[in-house]
This record gives C-alpha cells, sequence and structure tokens, in this order.
C-alpha cells in the first residue's frame, strides 16, 4: 500500500494509517545478518518474540474497529547465526475463513456492524466474531490466542498452524473467556478468567496445571456491571478492577435494531468511587472490596505481589474511558484519527497499596507519564519484581499512539526512569521483557516499531538497563499492522 493512499492527511496521521492497513499477508522470510544494523545479543539466540493482533482491519470496502480484526500471529525467531527469521500468517479462525473467501464483512463485533444495512445486524447472528486477535500465550506445545468475548484459539507452538477452538476438556465451553492469562511460575499452573455481565458480574476463576487438567475453581459474583479486559494476581489473591458501567439507553435501543453496536451501548458511571477486588484464590472467603483514592478505570495491569499480608498492586488508571474510539477508530467510512485519544488525557501508572483487612488504599503515581502495555519479568507473574516496562508518549500530556518505551525501577523509586523515543511519525507498540537467566535485573526490551511512510516495520532491542542509549539491534521487515499483546518465548521453552 502506497503512503500517497490517505494523501490529503498529515504525515503523523497518514504514517498511523498505513500501519493500521497493513496486511502483508503470509510471510516466512529470514533477515538475513547483513541486514541488521548492529548485533542481535547472543542471549537470544535460540529464542522468540511473539506477538498477535489485528492484521486484517480494512475488510473489503469498510474499515472494522481494530477489536473486530482478524487476528494475525507473528513469530520474530532468533537463529544462531545473527540473523531473524520472520514467520507471520492469520489464525485460522472461523470468521476470518468466511470472510477471506468472501472479500467483506460478514459477521458483526463488538464495535463494527455489517455493511448494507440495519436489517443485516439484528442480533449478533448464530456464529459469534471470534477473531482471536488480542493476546498470544505458551502453555506447553500450544500457543493460546485470546479473544474477549469467547473461547482462546489453540495453535501448534512449532509449525504455527491453526488447531482450533480451546475449551480446555468443556471446562471453558460456552464463556467469555478474558483474552489475558496469568502464569503462576511457582505452581507450574495458567490462571484463566471467565466471565458474564448482567446487573452483576459473574467471574469464575480456572487454574489449570502443566497437563491442562482444572486444579482449582472459584465463582464469585460482584454487584453492578462491570468492564473487564485484564486482571493481577499475587499468591493468595485475584484482583480485578472496579470499572462500572451503566447502560446507553438510547445506544442499547440503536444496537438491537443493527443501527449502533455493543461497545457504543456502554459508558463509564462517573457516579461510582474506584476500587478494587480482591478474590481470595484458595478459601471460599467473600470478596474484599477496596475503595481508591479517586476514579479509576483499569484496562491493563501491571504486576502484584505481597508483603507480609500488605497487597501491592500496579496499574494504568484512567479517570474516565470512553468506548468505541480505541486507537482513533472513527467509523467504518473514515481513516483512523490518532488525535482522537488525546482528548480523553491519558491513564498513570500507579502503585496501589492495600493494607492487611483495609477497605481502603492507597496509591502513588509512577512517572507521570501516560503509561500502557506494562510488562515485567515473564517469571515473576505475582511476585516482587525490580522492572516494570511500559509503551508512552515523550509529551506527558497525551498517551497513545506511542512515540517511546518507558523503564521503571520499582526497588529504587528515586532513580529516574529511562525514556527510548522514536523518530517522528513512527510508533511504538508493546515492549517485552527478554530477562538475562542468571541476573535478574538484566535483559534486553523489545518492541516493534511502525513506521508508514517507509512501509516498515523494525524490532529493536534495546539494553534493560540502558534504554536511554539506543538500540543494540535494529531490524528492518515489511510493514506489519500494529499489534496488541506480545509474549517472550525463551529457548529453554521451545
Amino acid at each position: 500500500m502506497s503512503q500517497n493512499t490517505f494523501p490529503n492527511l498529515s504525515p503523523r496521521d497518514r504514517s498511523w494509517n498505513l500501519a493500521m492497513a497493513a496486511r502483508p499477508g503470509t510471510l516466512d522470510q529470514v533477515i538475513p545478518r547483513s541486514h541488521i544494523e548492529g548485533t542481535i545479543p547472543s542471549l537470544l539466540h535460540g529464542s522468540r518474540m511473539l506477538s498477535n493482533g489485528p492484521g486484517w482491519t480494512q475488510i473489503g470496502d469498510s474499515i472494522a474497529h481494530p477489536f473486530d480484526g482478524h487476528g494475525y500471529l507473528r513469530s520474530f525467531e532468533f537463529l544462531p547465526d545473527g540473523s531473524m527469521r520472520l514467520r507471520a500468517d492469520f489464525i485460522q479462525t472461523l470468521v476470518y475463513q468466511n470472510e477471506a473467501k468472501a472479500g467483506r464483512l460478514l459477521h458483526r463485533g463488538f464495535a463494527t456492524n455489517i455493511p448494507g444495512g440495519f436489517w443485516k445486524n439484528l442480533g449478533f447472528g448464530s456464529v459469534p466474531r471470534n477473531v482471536a486477535n488480542t493476546t498470544i500465550t505458551r502453555w506447553g506445545d500450544k500457543l493460546l490466542a485470546g479473544w474477549e468475548g469467547g473461547a482462546p484459539y489453540a495453535l501448534d507452538a512449532e509449525s504455527l498452524e491453526t488447531k482450533g477452538e480451546e475449551w480446555f476438556g468443556g471446562a471453558i465451553e460456552g464463556q467469555a473467556t478474558l483474552a489475558h492469562f496469568k502464569h503462576d511460575t511457582v505452581n507450574q499452573r495458567l490462571i484463566l478468567c471467565s466471565h458474564k455481565a448482567g446487573r452483576e458480574t459473574r467471574f469464575t476463576f480456572r487454574e489449570l496445571d502443566s497437563n491442562e487438567a482444572v486444579v482449582s475453581q472459584r465463582e464469585v459474583h460482584i454487584p453492578g456491571m462491570l468492564f473487564t479486559h485484564d486482571f493481577a494476581m499475587t499468591p493468595t489473591q485475584y484482583v480485578l478492577g472496579g470499572n462500572p458501567l451503566r447502560i446507553k439507553p438510547l445506544e442499547l435501543t440503536k444496537m438491537a435494531l443493527g443501527m449502533s453496536t455493543l461497545l457504543r451501548s456502554v459508558e463509564t458511571d462517573m457516579r461510582k468511587p474506584g476500587c478494587l477486588h480482591l478474590v481470595p484464590r484458595h478459601s471460599g472467603e467473600p470478596v474484599r472490596t477496596v475503595t481508591l483514592p479517586d476514579r479509576a478505570f483499569v484496562v491493563h495491569f501491571g504486576n502484584a505481589f505481597e508483603n507480609d499480608g500488605t497487597v501491592v498492586v500496579d496499574a494504568c488508571v484512567f479517570t474516565s474511558f470512553e468506548f468505541g474510539e480505541e486507537f482513533g477508530y472513527a467509523g467504518p467510512k473514515a481513516p483512523f484519527d490518532p488525535g482522537l485519544p488525546d482528548a480523553r488525557g491519558p491513564q498513570q501508572l500507579v502503585r496501589i497499596t492495600v493494607p492487611p483487612g483495609a477497605t481502603e488504599a492507597r496509591w502513588e503515581t509512577l512517572a507521570p507519564h501516560g503509561i500502557d502495555f506494562p510488562r515485567f519479568h515473564p517469571k515473576h507473574e505475582g511476585l516482587d519484581t525490580p522492572l516494570l516496562l511500559g509503551a508512552t508518549r515523550k509529551d506527558t500530556r497525551f498517551s497513545d499512539p506511542f512515540d517511546s518505551i518507558i523503564a521503571i525501577d520499582l526497588k529504587d523509586q528515586e532513580r529516574p526512569h529511562q525514556l527510548w523515543t522514536t523518530p517522528e511519525n513512527v510508533f511504538v507498540g508493546e515492549p517485552l521483557l527478554a530477562p538475562d537467566p542468571e541476573r535478574e535485573n538484566e535483559g534486553y526490551v523489545l518492541a516493534i516499531l511502525s513506521d508508514g511512510l517507509k512501509q516498515q516495520s523494525t524490532l529493536v532491542i534495546l539494553e534493560a538497563n540502558q534504554l536511554e542509549k539506543g538500540p543494540v539491534a535494529s531490524i528492518p521487515m515489511p510493514l506489519l499492522p500494529v499489534a496488541f499483546h506480545g509474549e517472550w518465548d525463551a529457548a529453554s521453552a521451545t
């Protein structure tokens, strides 16, 4: 796609639209060492970075909201000779196969209607729009591509071949299960959270062992309709954001009549205070609701851990959230507008401290920047960890689309944070940490840059403790679509 596809847009807007609309299709190529600026650290050889996100948003004559774009898995494998193998392909969901064959939208989504008239959008039809486009998680010999409204899709960890929806022996069949999973690496468990919204929201947490057997299950009901995309865990607790919602009656009626969308039919309930819900993992004790110092809407959590009964939670907090304009989505016939997220204000990364038995928490802001996609050492889920990474904007007034990577020292919060910023009109996605197995405070940060104007994506590798020095390696690739979430897949797991 030529950069002249959006001739009337500013360079920044054009670059963003070209990256959002990129559709390179099936890729399997090696980027030779001679094409790489710098050197891929030997620590990474034999390992890979995985990434998932919408790989097809301009479907026929209509632009789908990124939440409804088809899942596109990317694998970046670091070879022993210093080169990198890039593999990428669409996850073969049922709705992808149907729409790839037709070349147009056939299935209604969370935020996207089928074009051609309201009568085509009455109800959601018999086939949910499971696009498996949000997360990618390794568990044994499978990769799990998560989606918010149903089951994840399973793929073979080596060939990347799609196997089909994964119900874990029927445990989550027919249930909306959060796209985010958690790894309890101490007990070698995978933690899932299914949910059902209504006048009260039902959550069912399940813990699976390495054989995918359900070894623990806890169901709770929390009053009110809640938005939940992510959760956190500690050795004894599951942590949920309060995130209260209320219905917009007119939009809900229009949605039922096929003239609006589910995402447009809800809004943040500004009447209610911010809170967290702590759910005991190993007992039937009641949920503890903890009031926060201000309104809080949490899309993504960082880590959480415990210290002598005190629960500590890192979270990216909005005071409010407007649904439907994520990633600058402006409708099925309009270009993406990367200025739309600026109007809602940036989310703040805060550290929430909940004393033993308390029903009120305190918090502190960890950085002045608007931060999202918080990531940390992949084996420290639920444990105290020294370093937190995030995507951010250099201009602290705004957040996404992001142009910088930030690293925050969680052990020494007096230490100035590290910041690395991309060139102008280049965007950065979620940063991942590839830890040094011998030194938990050290390792490398990996992130994908999107430069629509140059029709190029670049995988950058930076030293975790020297972020501001810039990349030690920059690996040029074809322009890939903007991704959501990824995972570091170390050599010991492959």
